[in-house]
């Protein structure tokens, strides 16, 4: 019940703070302008402010303040940031055209708009291709991410997709203290360098307690120590191996590395983080193929399939198919566990995992259930050794 408070609290700030500055520009606007073009004109400019306004917003909300991450889940922030961020680029563009009608105004309030405007465009396409999988399956953004990884822009572009939004705000900032109202209305003006001033304040906020900055590579800091790969004595680095999972799965590119998986994760929960899935993508994304590959059993082999981490991950990273590309890469190391060599071996044996038995029989008859039909044996030999495991089992 709080936590839906708090989201309406939330949505309510939203609403009601660029209504205000709304009100008060609607107020202290000096000018008017003869029939609709005064209206039309004082439309464009709220649908800026507005705007504006929510585009600070997004900001500050994804400098992950404590009252943020304690009240509201990852993937609901993750969607509200990305809805907001699209509709306040709309009313952007539509205020530009708005407010030109029947008005000249100086040429570097257009310019600073223009520029402030396009920078968050870029931002949120570069978001969309580098930070989002909605659009994963797209063979174009395939071949971005795998372009990206490979000329080791990883770092570079979450730099500057953490970077341009605070410039580009500062130019609508320009841009607003430019106009004529602000001119005329310390009420106004005040209003602008509020609200840019408490989302500058976020964002130092965020690259100075964050540790955005403090590192080489944001993904190497981790809270927990047994997050921490660097700790393992991993070996060089295999970058052609993680560029082709990532070319499989292009869906790990944007991992934040928020830990829910590994929170969520039954293994890891009965391991105390001996198996972790976080750590997994971690290391795949910064090239240890060793560390996973010719590690414990566990590293790769305490995943279960369950599928529990695909569900839970605010990104919709496709984490499950990459433990099995390892656990199949793993076996063609001839390094699989005993056990499942064992289980493997019963399956070609048998066609299924549990051979029949008689007292699984007589329990079925007890309970009234039909006899169990026996597989095709040769048929899964068959199959199986066109797969070539077979050979493996012989290994």
């Amino acid at each position: 019940m709080k936590t839906k408070l708090n989201k309406v609290y939330l949505l309510l700030i939203y609403a009601i703070f660029p209504t205000i500055a709304s009100i008060v520009y609607w107020i202290e606007e000096p000018y008017s302008y003869l029939g609709s073009i005064d209206i039309t004109h004082k439309i464009g400019s709220i649908l800026g402010i507005f705007s504006f306004v929510w585009m600070c917003f997004n900001v500050i909300i994804m400098a992950k303040h404590k009252i943020i991450e304690t009240n509201f889940k990852l993937d609901w922030l993750l969607h509200f940031h990305t809805w907001m961020a699209a509709i306040a680029l709309i009313l952007g563009s539509l205020h530009y055209p708005l407010v030109r009608i029947g008005v000249e105004f100086e040429n570097i309030q257009i310019r600073s708009g223009t520029f402030g405007w396009a920078s968050l465009v870029i931002v949120m396409a570069l978001a969309i291709i580098f930070m989002s999988n909605s659009l994963v399956r797209a063979n174009i953004i395939r071949k971005l991410r795998a372009s990206a990884f490979k000329w080791r822009y990883r770092y570079s572009i979450n730099k500057i997709l953490h970077n341009i939004p605070i410039v580009g705000l500062a130019l609508i900032l320009i841009h607003t203290i430019l106009s004529n109202t602000s001119a005329t209305s310390l009420f106004m003006a005040g209003i602008y360098s509020f609200f840019f001033s408490i989302t500058f304040v976020g964002w130092i906020f965020h690259k100075l307690i964050r540790r955005f900055r403090a590192i080489k590579d944001p993904y190497v800091y981790r809270k927990s120590s047994w997050d921490d790969v660097s700790k393992d004595g991993v070996s060089e680095k295999d970058r052609k191996w993680a560029l082709k999972l990532l070319w499989q799965n292009p869906s790990l590119y944007p991992c934040l590395q928020c830990g829910i998986c590994t929170s969520e994760c039954p293994i890891s929960k009965v391991t105390m983080g001996n198996y972790n899935p976080r750590r997994n993508v971690l290391a795949t994304l910064l090239s240890y193929k060793d560390l996973l590959l010719k590690g414990d059993d566990l590293v790769i082999w305490g995943c279960t399939d369950c599928h529990t981490c695909d569900e839970v991950c605010p990104h919709n990273i496709e984490l499950t198919g990459l433990f099995a590309s390892l656990k199949n890469q793993s076996i063609v190391l001839g390094r699989g566990p005993d056990y499942v060599i064992e289980q493997a071996k019963a399956v070609f044996n048998n066609a299924k995992a549990i051979p029949s038995q008689p007292a699984i029989e007589r329990r079925r008859e007890d309970l009234g259930l039909p006899p169990v039909s026996e597989p095709n044996i040769h048929e899964i030999q068959t199959l199986l050794k066109n797969l070539g495991i077979d050979e493996k089992l012989k290994a």
